[in-house]
């Protein structure tokens, strides 16, 4: 295989009509991911399009697992089924790198290639909470993270981690941790003050 065949190219006019005609005589000459997701697919994929700026192309499945990318669950582009545990691990994915944007089931489901309903169950079995709990999780872990290590104002913290309403952020912080963003801050850097005195 020549380095060209392993390489994430760009995407060309022939393959772009190709995806947006989902030709099925394309199957199998090449592959194309989408950088948002961080899924790949054949031509013929059923699913919604990406955008344009967000697609890549590989010459094989290999190629395009090489680069981290990882096989949709409805098309089924290594002709493997997506087992549930691989389903629900890229819907983690998806919320770990994409919390600070507004989030719903749906639209975790969509970007996963797959119904809500049972993205849902699924994610539920394997981690036991739901995509939204699970969501608010990642956010006040970030949340948490930025309030001991920066300086940034409460409203700051609360946009970086999605949330763009600080008084929404600071009443699902308090409900998450029993005290609010202030006086976690306070807390902390108390007790680090504490620790190194």
């Amino acid at each position: 295989m020549m380095a060209a065949d392993k390489a994430e190219q760009a995407v060309n006019v022939e393959q772009w009509q190709a995806i947006n005609e989902r030709d099925g005589h394309f199957d199998g000459q090449f592959y194309y991911a989408d950088r948002n997701t961080q899924l790949y697919c054949k031509p013929s994929c059923p699913t919604q399009i990406p955008k344009f700026n967000h697609v890549c192309i590989f010459s094989s499945v290999q190629a395009a697992e090489a680069h981290g990318y990882s096989p949709c669950r409805k098309c089924r582009p290594n002709g493997k089924a997506v087992t549930d545990l691989e389903w629900a691990g890229q819907a983690e994915r998806f919320i770990h790198s994409h919390y600070p944007n507004p989030l719903s089931v749906n639209r975790i489901a969509e970007a996963c290639h797959g119904p809500s309903s049972e993205l849902q169950q699924i994610f539920i079995r394997i981690y036991g909470v739901s995509l939204l709990d699970y969501l608010d999780r990642v956010r006040m872990d970030q949340a948490r993270y930025l309030l001991i290590h920066s300086r940034l104002f409460i409203k700051q913290i609360a946009e970086l981690v999605g949330m763009p309403a600080a008084a929404d952020f600071s009443r699902k912080f308090k409900e998450k941790e029993g005290v609010a963003p202030t006086e976690y801050r306070k807390r902390a850097r108390k007790l680090d003050t504490d620790q190194h005195s």
